[in-house]
């Protein structure tokens, strides 16, 4: 089939690259336009526009899907299906009705289980034991459309969203080349949604970012790990806004006011209170400084029992 593919982001890449790699022809590559990144704001081609370059597809970045050019551009290709993943901008009627088989859309969670825009980070952060990926036939409501096909990713005790996302690419790579080939055959058995069954992955804010040490360690443990590679978790050390990229239960420690260093450790770090047991500051980064072990930390930093995160240290 002659295919057109939406996405932006690296988790993407292995699902592009497996669809070039297959029977099926990519005969455009849509994403979004170039951005300023890192500290120096150099503008960076998005990871999918890189592979669609090095393989010699023709690549659009429309600022908006409502232009005209682009319209045009796509309906000369006659495309007979349509493949969506990590785009970053709502698909509109016209180009869900373009292509023969319409749009398939491969969305990184368990639907109808974690619908919108964080549905990597929200499983880690809700404790879930699972997630998975999920190709439905896309359709204008947000992630509601039939089930294609699903496949289950299991979420580690210890599992960043790095981890996750690493392992969620891969199996949609290889379940989108699977779904292509049953469409094509028409051996596809789509399965509506179960709407009582709905849930939502908003998308992170500050909120979400800040860590709130009266809440359980397990809560806090989760939101670390549903927040690395980004945007990071973080708190605050007097006026110092200090990233968290790890932490570590500590039940043998002490307990205390949440947020207050109850044991710091040359040789580890600080353990902190929460609303349960403590919590050890593995790995951290300090504002425009690198990451480091919490020890290295302790030695940087002079911070002493009774200290607290989350305030000022010498309110």
């Amino acid at each position: 089939m002659r295919v057109f593919f939406m996405g932006t982001p690296q988790l993407a890449v292995p699902t592009l690259k497996s669809i070039i790699e297959s029977k099926h022809e990519v005969v455009l590559v849509i994403t979004q336009p170039d951005k300023p990144a890192g500290r120096q704001r150099k503008i960076i081609a998005s990871p999918v526009k890189l592979l669609a370059l090095s393989e010699g597809i023709p690549v659009i970045q429309p600022l908006t899907l409502k232009d005209e050019v682009f319209r045009i551009r796509v309906e000369e290709l006659k495309p007979d299906i349509g493949v969506v993943f990590a785009y970053g901008k709502i698909i509109p009627q016209w180009l869900l009705d373009l292509p023969k088989r319409g749009i398939i859309n491969v969305h990184p969670s368990l639907l109808p289980r974690w619908r919108g825009a964080a549905p990597i980070q929200r499983p880690i952060m809700a404790g879930d034991e699972v997630t998975g990926v999920t190709v439905i036939q896309m359709v204008m409501e947000l992630d509601a459309g039939d089930i294609l096909l699903q496949q289950e990713v299991e979420i580690g005790p210890d599992d960043t969203a790095e981890a996750i996302g690493l392992r969620i690419s891969d199996l949609a790579a290889e379940l989108t080349v699977k779904i292509l080939d049953d469409i094509e055959v028409g051996t596809a058995t789509p399965m509506k949604q179960d709407e009582s069954k709905v849930t939502y992955a908003s998308k992170i804010t500050d909120a979400d970012v800040e860590i709130d040490w009266g809440k359980p360690a397990a809560v806090i443990f989760n939101q670390v790990r549903a927040l690395n590679p980004k945007p990071g978790a973080h708190t605050h050390v007097d006026d110092m806004l200090l990233k968290v990229w790890w932490v570590s239960p500590a039940p043998e420690v002490e307990r205390g006011e949440p947020g207050t260093v109850v044991h710091v450790d040359k040789n580890r770090g600080l353990y902190i209170a929460t609303a349960t047991e403590s919590l050890l500051l593995a790995e951290v980064q300090p504002a425009n400084k690198r990451k480091m072990g919490g020890e290295e930390f302790v030695r940087g930093y002079r911070i002493k029992v009774g200290d607290r995160l989350g305030h000022r240290v010498h309110d």
